[in-house]
């Protein structure tokens, strides 16, 4: 395989709702998409979702990292075996910035792509020779508003998903009337977590807010605190309360040995976008599992099925993981202009794509109707 053309493209899909945390809201889902072509005009598909508050990275620094950085350095390449392909993005990944993670990522998941489509294989078989196993996925609650909350609750109950992230705020009364809401209409048996995206200042209103929401029975908390606030993160974590996820502090393999070193967390929360790629995902988990940390697979909002089945493959490799989000498809987006769609089903359950590669490329009707120009 040897790399002949780069290109990017921009998507920009509108949701289905809105999505709101403390450090964001989201209708309209901004993707950067890469596409590889082979000297034999095999093209391949990469995908990533940059948010400055997680990586540093926005839609503009990924394409100049990309443009001036990365590309100038694939192409050309060429790769007689994975081996070769695995060597070269292992020498990428230690000097790789935190803030080009998610340029990376997609870069990533083009190479991964076009390699595994070369040779007749899928992606999950280049890392493994093990078939796939269907993957139970959690649903997510994202929305302050009482009536989103009931409805939402509502939803997920009639589609039978077995787990439920809950996004919670700055005020612990409203936090009170989520969960009560939540808990009202998915009972005890609904696996519970909470994700408070950095809404709460300091590690002792967290231990507040915590003990006063412990009858909720949450199995987590994501991200309670700012995400450079380690210390905040080790006090709460040392408080045990409920399990502290990290998400915004956990992009980068420094991330990771300083929140071990720490003590500043007993979960990670793995979306590839902002953990660079599969590779470099894989090599979380592993650390993590080496120290005695459990790890999600999260998901930036507004994934493709790109993204899904990168994450879908990681789900695949890393059996151990918690709890696994993502997946979403039409459910949340307007349009998810790939063939076919990656989208959980009943119960939460996903499967990866039969085919080559990850198994999808862009329906060139609908891919057009939300490109943007890079």
């Amino acid at each position: 395989m040897q790399i002949k053309q780069a290109e990017i493209s921009i998507l920009a899909i509108p949701m289905n709702f809105e999505v709101q945390h403390a450090l964001a809201s989201r209708s309209l889902a901004r993707n950067v998409i890469v596409c590889l072509t082979d000297e034999n005009g095999l093209k391949a598909y990469g995908e990533c979702c940059p948010r400055e508050y997680v990586s540093g990275e926005s839609i503009d620094s990924v394409v100049s990292a990309l443009n001036e950085r990365w590309f100038p350095k694939v192409q050309g390449l060429k790769f007689t075996n994975f081996s070769e392909l695995q060597a070269w993005i292992a020498s990428a990944l230690t000097t790789l910035p935190r803030n080009e993670h998610a340029a990376f990522c997609t870069l990533e998941l083009a190479l991964l792509d076009l390699y595994a489509r070369s040779t007749e294989q899928s992606v999950l078989q280049l890392f493994s020779a093990q078939p796939q196993q269907p993957q139970r996925y959690s649903a997510v609650i994202a929305s302050e508003k009482i009536e989103n909350v009931a409805a939402s609750a509502a939803m997920i109950k009639q589609f039978g998903v077995k787990a439920c992230k809950v996004k919670l705020v700055s005020d612990l009364q409203h936090n009170h009337k989520i969960l009560t809401t939540v808990r009202a209409a998915l009972g005890d048996s609904m696996s519970l977590r909470g994700d408070a995206n950095a809404a709460w200042q300091s590690a002792d209103e967290a231990e507040r807010q915590l003990s006063a929401l412990s009858k909720y029975q949450m199995e987590s908390i994501e991200q309670p605190l700012p995400a450079q606030d380690i210390n905040g993160l080790a006090q709460l974590t040392s408080a045990n309360i409920t399990p502290v996820m990290v998400d915004e502090s956990i992009c980068s393999r420094a991330d990771a040995q300083t929140l071990i070193d720490e003590k500043a967390c007993h979960l990670f929360n793995l979306r590839i976008s902002k953990c660079g790629g599969i590779s470099n995902s894989l090599a979380l988990a592993k650390k993590a599992a080496d120290n005695g940390i459990d790890c999600q697979l999260g998901a930036q909002v507004g994934e493709t099925s790109i993204l899904s089945s990168a994450g879908l493959v990681l789900a695949n490799l890393v059996p151990t993981l918690k709890w696994r989000e993502g997946c979403f498809g039409q459910l949340l987006l307007e349009d998810d202009p790939m063939q076919p769609i990656v989208q959980l089903g009943a119960g939460g359950m996903a499967n990866l794509q039969a085919g080559t590669g990850f198994g999808i490329q862009p329906e060139v009707v609908r891919w057009k109707r939300y490109l943007e120009t890079a």
